[in-house]
């Protein structure tokens, strides 16, 4: 099962960095990124597998 997973909003740098908002949506479908005004279009990007999820408060 793929997703598309939107971190945004940061909390400290790189790796150590906690985000306080995630948007999970289904992969394939477009993505609305109110911050910038657009909606980012997914039929192009590859799926990959064994990822581990980025931490998030």
């Amino acid at each position: 099962m793929a997703q598309c997973v939107l971190l945004t909003e940061p909390k400290g740098d790189g790796e150590e960095a906690d985000y306080q908002v995630r948007r999970t949506s289904a992969f394939g479908y477009p993505v609305p990124m109110e911050h910038l005004g657009i909606e980012l279009s997914m039929t192009e990007f590859g799926a990959y597998s064994d990822i581990k999820p980025h931490r998030w408060t």
